[in-house]
């Protein structure tokens, strides 16, 4: 009786073609206003920053009477403490027996066979790998809450809610109302940019900004605002000042969408960016934006933000106590177990010296 095919079939044959991560490594866009390096050995890094010396003129006086006493000066301490981060993940004796994922059948051939000690050291590889992207991607989203906030909360299931704040001026944040967003009836966002301009210019320790990172809803408004259309009119005099991307992006989660130039021959430019780059909460586990969507974030040069990534001391006797980006640790527990452990550890800090030179604006509803 011959077999029903639909039951029963002679051979089943298939081919592995492999297996591919999927590779979108982070921006760390933000750390880039941070080019200064401090490995400190003291529990707090303190600062003095001096006010811009007085515009006093020089007083008249007769020739033969006493002139008049104009000389003053002040200056203004900070002082700021290291946070603390730590990862650790454990790699139990029958890690290296059994199938891993990205070890075992990852190609179309065959792959030679592995003793158990190689693939331990790969394990190895791929959690120092995640480690040290987890730490890197820790200091981009220090970096970019600093600017963006001129403060920064720090709290974890083992760390206690710690504020730091880095003393900006309460109106380098600014909330637009219904009737005065962008997009709403009679707004000019140029008028906006202007007062941005001048509040930052002016401020203590401020600067010019030449680049604004905004959320993806902000440039969905700006890029269809009629003001700004006129000025992509190369017709009209002097209309080369406004550079905007009116066609597709490249749907990456950071990229450039235009400038513009500054008046008066200055040959100034203020770049226009936008950020859709998002992170795992460890608090919420939830996927996070590092700026919000109706956010946009002015910011001045590198040099007048005075960034620096500061790390304290590693609070382990490995380390010898000794100040340093990373530790890395390997570690046994003892016997019979003898589970392993990889563990990395750093105490950074994101310290913006001058916040006055950024300034936050949320220009759309939320």
């Amino acid at each position: 009786m011959p077999a029903d095919s639909q039951n029963y079939e002679l051979w089943d044959t298939n081919r592995f073609l492999g297996v591919w991560r999927d590779v979108k490594p982070d921006p760390l866009y933000w750390t880039d206003w941070f080019q200064n390096e401090l490995l400190s050995e003291d529990e707090y890094i303190d600062f003095e920053k001096m006010p811009l010396e007085g515009r006093k003129l020089m007083p008249f006086a007769m020739p033969l009477t006493r002139g008049g006493a104009i000389y003053e000066d002040s200056g203004k301490a900070f002082r700021f403490k290291p946070a603390y981060v730590k990862a650790e993940d454990q790699i139990d004796p029958l890690m290296p027996l059994t199938r891993r994922v990205g070890i075992d059948s990852n190609a179309s051939q065959m792959m030679p066979k592995l003793s158990p000690p190689q693939r331990l050291d790969l394990i190895r590889m791929a959690i120092t790998g995640s480690h040290f992207r987890a730490h890197q991607r820790r200091l981009n989203q220090m970096a970019c809450v600093v600017l963006r906030d001129g403060m920064i909360t720090l709290k974890g299931p083992n760390y206690p809610e710690t504020v730091v704040n880095f003393g900006r001026a309460a109106n380098h944040t600014i909330t637009l109302g219904a009737g005065s967003r962008f997009g709403d009836s009679g707004v000019s966002i140029l008028d906006f940019f202007q007062l941005v301009i001048d509040r930052m210019a002016t401020a203590e320790f401020g600067g010019f900004p030449t680049r604004v990172t905004m959320g993806g809803g902000v440039w969905k408004v700006m890029r269809k605002d009629a003001e700004l259309k006129d000025f992509l009119d190369l017709n009209l005099k002097q209309n080369d000042r406004v550079t905007l991307e009116r066609g597709l992006t490249n749907g990456e989660p950071v990229y450039k969408v235009g400038e513009f130039m500054v008046g008066g021959a200055s040959g100034r430019t203020i770049e226009l960016w936008v950020d859709d780059s998002t992170y795992i909460d460890p608090n919420t586990k939830l996927a996070t934006r590092y700026i919000g969507n109706h956010q946009m974030l002015f910011k001045s040069t590198p040099d007048a933000v005075m960034g620096y990534q500061a790390f304290g001391r590693i609070i382990s006797r490995r380390a010898n106590w000794a100040p340093m980006r990373l530790f890395p640790l390997n570690w046994l527990s003892n016997p019979p177990e003898e589970t392993e452990y990889i563990t990395h550890q750093s105490a950074p800090l994101m310290a913006p010296l001058n916040p006055n030179a950024t300034l936050l604006a949320n220009v759309i509803a939320p």
